[in-house]
């Protein structure tokens, strides 16, 4: 019977070492505590406030950009856009006025008695004259200065336009009516059908805010 001498003795010498690897502690140092440093999740508000500031970042730029495009574009090509802008906000005014001066004509005579629609119709004659008149001035301004607008304004006939009003309802009631039985002219809806352009003026106002309103609710929920 032959016996081996030979011992495996890998498996007694390693389980020391092991041992001695996985009884080792780690000392961490200082300088390495230091070192590493966490990173915490942002939280869903803290997100949001980033995304909004990103989001601004980048509208500020869009806008920066729109600027600088619109300052290289040829100063007559803006010019006339200009002009074409203001050729349409004007016949948006007169047709305003027209519009509105027509429906109170017609409220004052079916609500109240036919001198007092009469005396609006006047005023509102006097309106389509006075927003004509302003109409022409304005395009015949040139760029001079605001001195020049000044004197262009006060030689301008439309502001007579409200003492030809008041000479014609003195006028009027004074001689016209005891010699002839002719109507009789009431101030106040004089006045109320000579101010028809204001309210055109309002209401073209309140429609110009809609409209950019409108435009900037659009473009923020198609960036969204």
């Amino acid at each position: 019977m032959n016996c081996s001498m030979e011992v495996d003795l890998s498996k007694e010498l390693s389980a020391p070492v092991v041992q001695q690897q996985i009884e080792t502690p780690i000392i961490a140092t200082e300088s390495d505590s230091k070192r590493v440093r966490w990173r915490l999740a942002p939280t869903r508000r803290e997100q949001d406030k980033w995304n909004r500031a990103a989001k601004a970042a980048t509208d500020g730029s869009d806008v920066m950009l729109r600027e600088s495009r619109k300052s290289r574009e040829n100063p007559e090509v803006l010019a006339a856009q200009y002009r074409e802008q203001y050729i349409k906000l004007k016949k948006r005014l007169q047709a305003l006025t027209l519009g509105i001066g027509g429906v109170g004509l017609v409220s004052t005579y079916v609500s109240y008695s036919p001198e007092i629609a009469a005396s609006f119709g006047a005023g509102f004659l006097g309106s389509l004259a006075y927003i004509r008149m302003l109409g022409s001035s304005m395009d015949s301004l040139n760029p001079n200065g605001a001195r020049a607008a000044i004197k262009g304004a006060i030689g301008q006939p439309r502001l007579l336009v409200p003492v030809v009003l008041v000479m014609i309802y003195n006028r009027w009631n004074a001689i016209l009516v005891p010699e002839y039985g002719i109507m009789h002219l009431e101030l106040i809806p004089m006045l109320v059908g000579f101010f028809t352009y204001k309210m055109a003026t309002f209401a073209q106002a309140i429609e110009e805010v809609i409209t950019v309103a409108s435009k900037k609710d659009l473009n923020i929920s198609t960036k969204d």
